[in-house]
C-alpha cells in the first residue's frame, strides 16, 4: 500500500482542508478520529456513511486489520483507504497525540437542512424526544449536549442555524460517539420550528431566567416538550422566547451567576427523563 509523505498530495490537502469549516462544506466530508469512533462508524448501520480511512504509517499494522473485518478487502485495496507518513499525518489530524486512524464520513448522512419547518414536517417525528438549540457556538458545549442527549434517550436535535457544525472536529470528539444516534436538523427559520411543534402538540420552553419564568419542577417537564437551550453568552434570543409557552429556568446558589448551556441542557433532558421512566 503506497504510503503518502509530501504535503502537497491532493490526498493530503484535502485531509487538511477537513479541519476548517470551508473545507468541510466545499467537501462535504469531516473527520472521526481515533479507535472508539472508528469502531462506531463501522457498525453495520453506519457503514454507507463512511466515504474513506486514513491510517498513520506506525498505526497501520494495528488497524489494517480492523478495517479489513468491518469494510472488507476491496476497501483495503481501494484509494479509500490511505496511508499517511508519520510527519503527514500529523497535518491532518486535530489531535495532539493522535492514535493513528481517521474516519472520514459523508455531512449529508449527519444532518438535515431546513429554510422553513411546519407541523408536516413533524409528523414523522411524532414520539421521538426532541432537544432545541439555539445559538449554541462553542463546540465542546455542543458535543457534550449530543452524549448527554444519547444518554437520556432523546433522538432528535434541533438547531439553529448559526449553531457550531455538529461535524467539528472537536464536537465529534466530546459527543464521544452521540453523532451516530441521534438526528439533526438544522433550520434557519427556526421560528417556524416553534410554532409548528406547538402546532403538533407539543409545549415549547425557553430556558431562561426572566420576569415570568418559571422554575424546572413546576412545569411538569414531559420527555415530549421540547426545551430551547440558548448562546452560552446571551441565552434564547427574545424573538424566540416570545413564540414559546413559557419561560423556565434551573433554580440555582445565588452564589452562582449561570450554569454552563451543557450542564444545563443535561439537567433538563434529565429532568425531561424523568417522567418517562
Amino acid at each position: 500500500m503506497k504510503e503518502i509523505t509530501s504535503r502537497n498530495n491532493p490526498e493530503t490537502l484535502l485531509a487538511a482542508s477537513l479541519l476548517t469549516k470551508k473545507g468541510r462544506v466545499e467537501a462535504g466530508l469531516f473527520t472521526a478520529e481515533g479507535e472508539k469512533l472508528f469502531r462506531e462508524a463501522t457498525k453495520p448501520e453506519n457503514i454507507r456513511k463512511i466515504d474513506r480511512i486514513y491510517l498513520s504509517a506506525s498505526a497501520k499494522d494495528r488497524y489494517l486489520p480492523l478495517v479489513t473485518e468491518s469494510l472488507g478487502r476491496a476497501f483495503v485495496d481501494s484509494d479509500r483507504t490511505v496511508v499517511f507518513s508519520d510527519a503527514a499525518f500529523r497535518k491532518i489530524t486535530s489531535e495532539n497525540s493522535p492514535q493513528g486512524v481517521i474516519t472520514v464520513l459523508k455531512s449529508i448522512d449527519f444532518s438535515k437542512k431546513y429554510i422553513k419547518i411546519d407541523k408536516k414536517d413533524l409528523s414523522d417525528l411524532e414520539g421521538r424526544r426532541i432537544l432545541a438549540l439555539a445559538g449554541v457556538r462553542d463546540p465542546g458545549n455542543l458535543g457534550a449536549v449530543v452524549r448527554s442527549a444519547v444518554a437520556f434517550g432523546f433522538t432528535d436535535v434541533f438547531l439553529t442555524d448559526d449553531c457550531v457544525e455538529v461535524t467539528n472536529p472537536k464536537t465529534v470528539r466530546a459527543a464521544m460517539g452521540g453523532i451516530f444516534s441521534l438526528g439533526f436538523h438544522v433550520v434557519s427559520d427556526f421560528a417556524s420550528f416553534i410554532i409548528a411543534a406547538r402546532e403538533a402538540g407539543r409545549r415549547v420552553f425557553a430556558a431562561e431566567l426572566r420576569e415570568g419564568a418559571l422554575p424546572i419542577g413546576s412545569v411538569g417537564l414531559s420527555p415530549f416538550d421540547v426545551v430551547v437551550i440558548g448562546n452560552e453568552g446571551h441565552g434564547v434570543p427574545a424573538f424566540l422566547s416570545s413564540l414559546s409557552d413559557a419561560s423556565v429556568y434551573i433554580p440555582i446558589s445565588p452564589a452562582s451567576e449561570s450554569l454552563n448551556a451543557a450542564v444545563a441542557a443535561s439537567l433538563f433532558l434529565w429532568e425531561q427523563s424523568k417522567a418517562g421512566n
